[in-house]
């Protein structure tokens, strides 16, 4: 096995910690956490539902995580508002050695960028 499978095995385990911890304190009306595997790294969707529904009315992605091999740091980026095509570096932890740190950072939302509608 390769560095970057393990890198990948490693960011997408660490994906699955945050949103099942997630999903587990919050009732679905508020959005339930997911994400998507792509090329060295993840992309975090938050699903949204109406009020007392079981299914998923639509989702939208939050954050990407993803290893930059030039530079050997993890970076994170955010949504462009204007354009959902368009991925923005996270302005207060755009890039890591430490992958920990950029979970932190996600999952504790202190800028209510990620997961507050």
């Amino acid at each position: 096995m390769g560095l970057v499978s393990l890198l990948q095995r490693q960011v997408e385990s660490r994906a699955e910690i945050i949103c099942r911890c997630r999903n587990q304190n919050l009732p679905a009306e508020l959005g339930k956490a997911s994400f998507e595997p792509i090329e060295d790294g993840v992309i975090f969707i938050k699903q949204h539902y109406l009020l007392d529904s079981s299914h998923c009315d639509y989702s939208s992605q939050v954050a990407k995580i993803c290893w930059d091999s030039h530079m050997n740091l993890w970076r994170l980026f955010i949504m462009d508002d204007q354009d959902d095509e368009n991925w923005l570096p996270y302005p207060y932890l755009s890039q890591s050695a430490d992958l920990t740190a950029i979970m932190r950072e996600l999952d504790k939302d202190p800028k209510s960028l990620f997961w507050d509608d």
